[in-house]
């Protein structure tokens, strides 16, 4: 939408027909970059669904800075994470914030402040970040955060001029076994209720949300064509992508991308460095986490099965080989591939990998 003249009146139907048009360019990319699977095209469009639904109602129902309204309802999106619950808010830094929390059964807590957006010529850009290992808790687990531009006493995390978002990675090892931690956000300083809908800026939103979900659909077609062009092996993530995707500072990134029959299996033997946390994960196509909930698509450092020396050998396959850290693809014949290392001094070993059959498995 183009900015116009306060006098000038403007166009609903315009605003309304280049945002459906923009979800219909961003439809059409999805399906020139599906594998020719109908199964991968309906999970394509899926993606496309899901994206459009988190980015309108964040933007829409909880993007007012000045509500401090707490999301918890994350979206898949660039291999999110099985381990982590993700919970957000909009933030204005000429608001001050008070974050409280309870650690629940989390193992770790990561609390981010971000400027920027994914789907951005910016892209998601960190002004601050702090680890719960970072901040003071009471006996409980309770905690309080002050959030904002000048410095507070006890647990502060600054904002910068142009921070807009909070982000919060907690780490549950055993995540359907557990209970989540829980967070309140509200501001500190006096001000009234939300403004009512504006109408020109509701357009402008509408006008935004398009172009991101464009913008990240793009972006991340980019990050699957990276990681087939080395199929079956791990890999850094690439300094440009992760420039424009930036989330835990602490966390080293690295993917891969597999493709693999019904009588085939993918197998990783990994050496583990000393660290916080580590984990991986398989996901689909479009670099959406699997069914982890009922499923097992991922590993970490306290559910994996190590060897005597300490190696862990995983294996990816359609159906149970018989062995330990089996993944299971879940109805998938090809998919991305993460692996995470938090607090790794150094730079980790990444494993080794191959594709056999399960015939020569067994």
């Amino acid at each position: 939408m183009n900015e116009q003249a306060t006098s000038e009146p403007i166009d609903e139907g315009a605003v309304w027909s280049e945002f459906c048009d923009r979800l219909k360019a961003a439809g059409e990319k999805v399906l020139a970059a599906s594998p020719d699977d109908p199964f991968d095209r309906a999970e394509g469009l899926r993606y496309l669904s899901r994206l459009t639904h988190h980015f309108l109602r964040t933007s829409i129902d909880e993007a007012d800075p000045a509500s401090a309204t707490v999301s918890s309802g994350g979206v898949k999106i660039g291999l999110d994470n099985p381990d982590y619950v993700y919970t957000g808010a909009r933030l204005s830094s000429q608001y001050e914030y008070v974050l409280s929390g309870q650690m629940g059964d989390a193992a770790m807590l990561g609390i981010g402040l971000y400027s920027g957006a994914l789907g951005t010529p910016k892209g998601l850009v960190c002004d601050a970040y702090r680890t719960s290992d970072e901040i003071e808790r009471n006996q409980d687990g309770s905690f309080e955060i002050i959030l904002a531009a000048e410095e507070r006493p006890g647990n502060w995390i600054q904002m910068g001029e142009e921070t807009n978002s909070l982000n919060i990675r907690q780490t549950l090892l055993r995540r359907s076994e557990q209970t989540p931690a829980s967070f309140t956000l509200a501001r500190r300083d006096a001000g009234g209720a939300p403004a009512p809908l504006e109408p020109e800026q509701f357009l402008q939103t509408l006008d935004r949300v398009g172009a991101m979900v464009g913008g990240i659909v793009g972006q991340f077609l980019g990050w699957t064509a990276s990681f087939q062009a080395h199929q079956h092996e791990v890999r850094g993530l690439s300094p440009e992508l992760l420039a424009v995707a930036q989330g835990d500072p602490n966390t080293s990134y690295n993917y891969s991308y597999w493709e693999i029959a019904e009588d085939e299996a993918f197998v990783l033997d990994l050496i583990p460095p000393p660290c916080d946390y580590w984990n991986l994960q398989i996901g689909n196509h479009w670099l959406e986490s699997l069914d982890y909930m009922n499923r097992t698509t991922h590993v970490n450092h306290e559910t994996a099965v190590a060897e005597p020396d300490g190696s862990v050998r995983i294996v990816i396959a359609a159906r149970d080989p018989g062995c330990a850290n089996w993944l299971d693809t879940a109805g998938h014949r090809r998919g991305a591939l993460a692996l995470r290392f938090v607090g790794a001094q150094g730079e980790p070993t990444l494993p080794t990998s191959r594709v056999v059959s399960l015939a020569e498995l067994a």
